[in-house]
């Protein structure tokens, strides 16, 4: 787990956030009984399986993962970085990563000049 230490809300109890598949698998039980909370109980078993596979063992036991995500996949989701966004209100544009972006006039940026504001004009006093 990644927060071990922190705390959650259930219900209207305060547990520790470690304790809580354990807490949902006792309500499920108190709830609908004990097949339905094997069911559960095998869904917990499966993410901790998959977590332990894919970050922990790789991670700090010095193994390779074993479950990787199709290049498909990849290309479709990790990769989709849109510059528009569509709001009720109107439309938001994104600027572009600071990589990509061109300096006007093929001047050096503020931070490569090691200037904070000198080499891009005056400026105008607001309000």
């Amino acid at each position: 787990m990644d927060k071990r230490g922190t705390s959650v809300r259930f219900f209207i109890i305060d547990i520790k956030v470690i304790y809580l598949p354990a807490a949902m698998l006792c309500i499920t039980m108190v709830h609908w009984g004990w097949q339905r909370m094997l069911m559960e109980a095998t869904g917990v078993f499966a993410a901790h399986l998959y977590d332990f596979i894919t970050r922990t063992y790789p991670r700090f036991g010095g193994g390779r993962n074993f479950i990787f995500t199709p290049r498909f996949v990849q290309r479709f989701f990790y990769k989709h970085t849109p510059n528009v966004g569509y709001r009720g209100y109107g439309t938001a544009h994104h600027a572009p990563p600071p990589a990509e972006s061109a300096t006007p006039q093929g001047r050096p940026r503020a931070t490569e000049a090691g200037e904070s504001w000198g080499s891009w004009g005056s400026g105008r006093r607001l309000g």
